[in-house]
């Protein structure tokens, strides 16, 4: 449901587990940043003040207990770290502009609806619609077409400046796979 981006009920927020156990990473501790490239993501204390203070009131977050999986006496308590539920989904993707492994524009979104992940290949966002916005995700219905209704694309975005602030902060987790170029449509 979170993936999805469908509201939660009552009911299934207070389903979700309290409690995640994870394994330190080689080196020791753990990321700022916990989750899975389709979401959803568990943000850090510090990150989850960035975002509020970028975005304050936007996002909705569920507090979750991160422990080592080692339990008893050499169990560890990293904090309490934030998940992120009903991301705010915005159809900001300029399709004529953009790159999708399949090629430019309408045929490549219709084939795929992937972005190419060549260095070579454009992203372009609609700047009028993400401005104000610094964290954000793909609207629900992208990459469905009359051909493939089904089809499911996720896809995360992130400012200039939420970005900035991650690096100044060393805050680990994430990974840009691509820089996006505001267009004026």
């Amino acid at each position: 449901m979170i993936i999805m981006g469908d509201p939660l009920s009552p009911e299934s927020r207070a389903a979700i587990p309290r409690v995640l156990r994870v394994t330190e990473r080689q080196g020791g501790g753990i990321p700022a940043v916990i989750g899975w490239d389709i979401g959803p993501f568990l943000v850090s204390p510090r990150l989850r003040d960035i975002l509020e203070e970028l975005e304050p009131g936007r996002h909705d977050f569920v507090p979750i207990e991160v422990r080592s999986e080692t339990r008893g006496p050499d169990e560890v308590f990293y904090g309490m770290y934030y998940l992120m539920v009903e991301l705010i989904g915005l159809d900001a993707v300029v399709i004529e502009q953009t790159s999708f492994i399949k090629g430019v524009g309408q045929e490549g979104y219709e084939q795929t609806a992937r972005f190419d992940p060549e260095a070579s290949g454009t992203c372009a966002l609609d700047a009028r619609v993400i401005e104000g916005h610094h964290f954000w995700k793909l609207p629900r219905d992208f990459g469905k077409t009359a051909k493939h209704p089904d089809r499911l694309v996720t896809g995360y975005f992130c400012s200039d400046e939420l970005w900035a602030r991650i690096e100044e902060e060393r805050l680990d987790g994430w990974e840009v796979q691509k820089t996006c170029a505001l267009v004026q449509v």
